[in-house]
């Protein structure tokens, strides 16, 4: 038998100590991540335009930022991140029963993809899982290859008009909070976690849309550029005696702001728990937002994009977003969904900004740490 050093022991069993008390449940995940250095790591990322990363250039959303760090802290002596990305802004989880008939009616595909900065509804996030587990079949990539799938779900079925409409029911609020981002949700994990068993799966956090501390004018005036209205109307729109009115309904709208933030939390825990509680072990952790009340839209510490002058959205995007919106909306001339071209236009404003991102994908390497440090430390262990 070899003769091993006493330093090599002490590293083996402190490895293996290391393994057994932080994380043992995350085990399962050893033959997806693989022997550190040298194996690949498969990553994926589903979801909607917060994950997506609306307005940003791809080196500065989160995903991107996620990748570098596993890249350097895990694989960083020949193994890669691979990573598959088939998030787009406004995916729904499940495709509402409008869109989904209209593009039936109009015999288009329901897993034809668009550019990431348009916000239609289609493909939903089923679909992306689905299809991204067909391209890896297609690739031989084996399911329990893919180590990790980061998603976001449930907003883009409710709507940021859904969420902060002053004039709407808080308590049908609520009903829908529960229905896409904890019925929903449930059902999209446990298709993400048969389509890749072995996968550590990152659901993210939403955010409150406005607080108390943004600025009234600044919202109103954002409003008045989605709907259109701008230039020499503005003035007539925006003023001191429509910014009273409009100062009772920004009251209302922090409420169901608030609302949303809180309670999408609170389902988003626990599609993460059920989940983890229907197979046996942590397969999931959720990823809490970094932006809260004080740094929301329209606050002076804002970590979102806002608006900028001359009715353009003040993201990296939007000068390309003003391109594609317009030929992706033009080529559903055969199909009966009313696309507002402006709201596409704007898709930026309200979405993590680049030091928005950074604090996300923070919160994520956090989030993530103990469970590859886990499988890091039981590789090490077996080796």
């Amino acid at each position: 038998m070899k003769e091993i050093s006493r330093r090599k022991f002490l590293q083996g069993l402190g490895a293996t100590v290391f393994a057994g008390t932080l994380a043992p449940s995350i085990l399962p995940f050893q033959r997806a991540i693989g022997a550190y250095g040298s194996s690949d790591l498969h990553f994926l990322v589903v979801g909607d335009s917060l994950i997506s990363g609306q307005g940003l250039r791809e080196e500065d959303r989160f995903y991107w930022l996620t990748k570098n760090w596993l890249q350097e802290s895990f694989l960083s002596e020949g193994g890669r991140v691979i990573l598959k990305n088939k998030s787009h802004s406004g995916s729904n989880v499940y495709l509402n029963d409008k869109d989904r008939k209209a593009l039936e009616d109009a015999e288009r595909p329901l897993d034809e993809f668009f550019p990431s900065e348009v916000n239609f509804s289609f493909p939903s996030i089923s679909t992306q899982v689905r299809k991204a587990a067909e391209e890896y079949a297609e690739a031989g990539i084996e399911k329990n290859d893919v180590g990790l799938v980061m998603v976001s779900g449930g907003i883009t079925n409710i709507t940021v008009k859904g969420i902060i409409d002053p004039f709407a029911d808080t308590s049908d609020l609520r009903d829908d909070i529960k229905k896409y981002c904890g019925d929903s949700m449930k059902d999209l994990l446990g298709e993400i976690g048969d389509a890749f068993p072995k996968a550590c799966i990152a659901v993210i956090g939403y955010y409150p849309m406005i607080s108390p501390k943004s600025s009234t004018g600044d919202i109103y005036n954002a409003v008045l550029e989605l709907y259109g209205i701008s230039g020499p109307l503005k003035p007539v729109m925006n003023n001191i005696v429509t910014k009273q009115f409009f100062k009772i309904l920004h009251s209302k709208m922090t409420k169901r702001s608030r609302i949303w933030s809180e309670d999408s939390d609170r389902e988003l825990r626990g599609v993460v728990a059920a989940h983890n509680e229907s197979v046996g072990r942590e397969a999931a952790v959720f990823v809490e937002s970094p932006i809260d009340e004080s740094t929301c839209f329209a606050t002076k510490r804002t970590l979102l994009w806002n608006m900028a002058k001359k009715g353009r959205a003040e993201d990296d995007m939007f000068d390309h977003r003003k391109e594609t919106c317009g030929e992706a909306i033009d080529s559903m001339g055969d199909i009966d969904i009313n696309f507002n071209k402006r709201f596409c236009e704007l898709a930026g404003l309200g979405h993590p900004n680049r030091e928005g991102a950074i604090l996300y994908a923070e919160n994520i390497k956090q989030a993530l740490e103990p469970h590859f440090l886990a499988e890091k430390s039981a590789s090490v262990s077996s080796s």
